[in-house]
C-alpha cells in the first residue's frame, strides 16, 4: 500500500483534541498555531460523548494514538459514519504503525504533526467501507445522504433533542461483544 502526505490548506474552525492531558499540550499549540480553537476530551469516550452533544461545532477530531487501545479505533469509523462531516486526524502516531494502518482504514483522514495537518492518500480505493452510510430515515424518505450539502457553521454551543449518553453508557455500547458459540453438551 502506498502512501502520499499532502499538505492540507483550509480554514480555520473548531477541533476536538482527544487524549491525555500530558499528551495535548503540544498538540494544542501547533493547532493554536494554525488557527482552530479547541475543546479537549481525556479519553474517546468523552470525545464521543461530546461530539454527540454537540454535532456541528466541530470540524475536527484529534485522535492521541497514545491514548487509544487498538479496540478502540473503531471509534474512528463510528464518527465518519454518523458525522460525515467531521475529518479524524491522528497524533503520536510513531511507533505505532499497526494502530496507524488500522486507524486509516476505519477512515482516518490524515496525521497531525508539529509542521501541521498532512492528508493521507491511499493508492486505489480510499477505504475498505465507505465513511457515510444512509441512515434508516434516509431510507424511508428516499434520500440520498451521499448528495447531503456541507453542515452550516455553527454559532455556538448547539443542543440537540436527542437523549445524551453518558461516557460509560457509550463505552458499554462500543465495545464489540464477543459471538457465544452454542453449548453441543444440552440435554435433549
Amino acid at each position: 500500500m502506498s502512501q502520499v502526505s499532502l499538505p492540507v490548506t483550509r480554514s480555520s474552525g473548531r477541533a476536538l483534541l482527544v487524549g491525555n492531558a500530558a499528551l495535548r499540550g503540544r498538540l494544542r499549540e501547533t493547532l493554536d498555531r494554525l488557527g482552530y480553537g479547541c475543546d479537549e476530551a481525556e479519553d474517546p469516550y468523552a470525545g464521543m460523548a461530546d461530539l454527540c452533544r454537540r454535532p456541528l461545532a466541530y470540524h475536527s477530531v484529534i485522535l492521541s494514538l497514545a491514548g487509544l487501545y487498538r479496540e478502540e479505533l473503531t471509534i474512528i469509523r463510528a464518527m465518519k459514519q454518523r458525522f460525515g462531516h467531521v475529518e479524524v486526524w491522528l497524533a503520536h502516531t510513531d511507533g505505532r504503525q499497526a494502530a496507524l494502518a488500522e486507524a486509516v482504514r476505519l477512515g482516518a483522514d490524515g496525521l497531525l504533526d508539529e509542521e501541521g495537518l498532512h492528508r493521507v492518500a491511499l493508492s486505489g480505493a480510499l477505504h475498505d467501507e465507505p465513511t457515510q452510510q444512509r441512515s434508516p430515515a434516509d431510507l424511508a424518505a428516499g434520500f440520498d445522504s451521499s448528495t447531503r450539502p456541507e453542515p452550516p457553521e455553527p454559532d455556538g454551543d448547539i443542543q440537540s433533542g436527542e437523549p445524551l449518553l453518558s461516557a460509560d453508557e457509550l463505552r458499554a455500547l462500543l465495545q464489540e461483544q464477543p459471538a457465544v458459540p452454542p453449548a453441543g453438551d444440552e440435554p435433549a
